[in-house]
Order: structure tokens, then sequence, then C-alpha cells
């Protein structure tokens, strides 16, 4: 079991190779006890990541203080004191602290838009969960990039996107909270909503849980109602409102992804940013074929493709991060 400890730890620190991620993988694919264990320890690792405010923390200076103070043997030896069942929550979360992403930047004002001085990133397969200063929750998907200001003075909340990420926005009536994109804004006072939005996709969405959402583009708006999914199409200028199963669209945040009618196209750039892999389409065809399934965090590539085999006609082959589809 401590081998799979090491294991789970490397995954969750984006440290894990490609041939601990199979032995991994393959070991939670054994036994539901093995993956609701990778689960009490991912709750852990995310907890880390929660407790602290980003701008705020110096945790990482701090840790380095400690490791200065105590040498390495001495930290090993108290932590088998601690007992086995202990030490795997404490090395979650210790490892959920350090991983914080911190980076502090300055940016010169445009119109209409404030300065963002705290950024969050996750990489690839990575996802967090952030508390924004208003009091407002956000969970943030993998390779997805959120940044925001101080939000205590008054004045319209604001926060920049990059990505993808669920927000429940703390209500407020006299200090609207907007989400800025690449193409569009979304106004919101509190609400509960998934946005969608990636600079090398054409498609950007919006998907309403509860509440209402002004969605504002080229001098436009549009409010949506609860249930409903706004997708724009950065190239033609085009959209589409749909009714949507906005909890299924945000499943993705308990570690699950429900998709209906998606095209393997669009399925694609998920798996890419999930499994660090790159797909060439040697049938370009394929592209266009729609199906609808379940993804889970602890699935394999090869598990994904060989469902998605029995939905539409392709063959494939995986040769290390890369993905061919006939």
């Amino acid at each position: 079991m401590e081998q799979m400890d090491h294991l789970i730890i490397q995954y969750l620190t984006g440290e894990i190779s490609s041939e601990e991620r199979r032995s991994l993988l393959s070991w939670l694919e054994t036994s539901g006890e093995h993956r609701e264990y990778f689960r009490s320890l991912k709750d852990a690792y995310d907890l880390g990541r929660l407790e602290f405010d980003m701008k705020d923390s110096r945790m990482e200076s701090q840790w380095n203080k400690f490791v200065r103070m105590v040498p390495e043997a001495d930290i090993a030896g108290k932590w088998r004191l601690l007992g086995f069942s202990f030490l795997r929550y404490a090395a979650a979360f210790i490892l959920g602290i350090l991983s914080l992403y911190m980076i502090y930047h300055l940016g010169g004002k445009r119109p209409g838009e404030m300065i963002a001085d705290t950024r969050m990133e996750t990489g690839i397969g990575d996802k967090s969960k952030i508390m924004l200063p208003d009091g407002s929750v956000v969970w943030v998907n993998s390779c997805t990039s959120v940044a925001y200001g101080d939000m205590k003075r008054g004045g319209e909340r604001t926060v920049y996107l990059q990505g993808e990420a669920y927000f429940e926005v703390k209500t407020d009536k006299r200090r609207p909270f907007l989400v800025r994109t690449d193409a569009l804004t979304y106004r919101v006072t509190g609400t509960s909503f998934n946005v969608y939005s990636f600079e090398d996709e054409e498609n950007t969405s919006v998907a309403l849980l509860e509440g209402a959402v002004m969605v504002e583009y080229d001098n436009r708006s549009y409010t949506l109602s609860p249930g409903e999914r706004f997708t724009y199409n950065k190239v033609t200028g085009d959209f589409i409102v749909e009714n949507a199963d906005v909890d299924l669209l945000s499943s993705w945040r308990r570690g699950e992804f429900v998709f209906d009618g998606m095209t393997f196209d669009e399925l694609v750039n998920r798996l890419e940013r999930l499994y660090n892999v790159k797909f060439i389409f040697e049938n370009e065809s394929i592209r266009k074929e729609s199906f609808g399934g379940t993804l889970r965090d602890y699935d394999s590539l090869e598990t994904i493709m060989k469902v998605i085999k029995t939905s539409i006609p392709i063959k494939y082959r995986i040769e290390e991060n890369r993905v061919f589809i006939q």
C-alpha cells in the first residue's frame, strides 16, 4: 500500500510518469475500495488548497524555512511515529499546500477593467477550488487560469477566466460580479453557473444552474434563464441558446465528466488536457461523429478509447503521448 500512496501523491502533484500512471489506473480499476481510498487522499489534497488564501499566503517560504531548521532524516523519523493512517492524509495535505500556484502580476488597466493582482493556474489533469475575497467560490478545471483583484473595495467584482470554471457567486446587488473571457463578459449579482472558454477553441459557453446571467458581447446582451446554455462561436459571431442539464455539465467538479451528443472533435480537446496527449487524425471524417458517455478521473486513456470504440467506428493506436485515429 505504501507504493500506491507514493503513486497517488505523484499523480496529485503532477509528477507521475506514464508507466506509473498506468500502474495507478490499473490498480484503481480493480476495486471500488481502491477508488474510494484514492478519493479520500484527493479530498485531503484539495482541502490543503482550499484552506489558504492564495494572495496572502507565504506557505512555501514557511515550508522552506521549516526544512532548513529540521534535518530530513528527523522529519522522516517523526512522521513514522505518527502512524501510517495519519501520515497519508498529512502528506496529501502538505503537498496540497505546496502545490498552490501563486503568481503575482500587475498589468496596465484596459477600458472598463481592473488590475488583477492574484492569479491561479491549474495544470494538465489538475483541478482546484478557491475562495475569492468576496466569499464567492470557484471550482477550477484543468489547464485553466483565473485572475482577480482585491474585491473588498467598492465597485464591480471582476474575474478574468481562461479555461473552464464553475462559479457560486455570493449575492451583492450593489456590486455586480463580472467574469471576463477573451470573447464575452458574464454579469451577475449572485448565482451559480459554469463557464467554458478556451482561447484555442471556436466555441465558448455558459450554462446557468440558478439565478441569472447577462451575457455581454459586441455591444449586445442576452439574459440567460436557469437550465439554459448559451454557446457563442468566436469565428462566425453566431450563438445558440438551448436547454441543458447544468448539474451534469459541471459534473467534472465531482471527478466525472458526463457528455451527451458531443462530437469526437469536441471530446478530443478535453482528453488532450486531461491526459497530456495529442490526437492525430488519419481519418478526418471521424471528427464530426457524435456520441455520449461518462469519463471519470481514474479512467485510463485506454479505457476511454475502448468505450469510444463501442459507440463510433474507429481504429486507434496509442504511442507514448500520441493517439492516432484511423
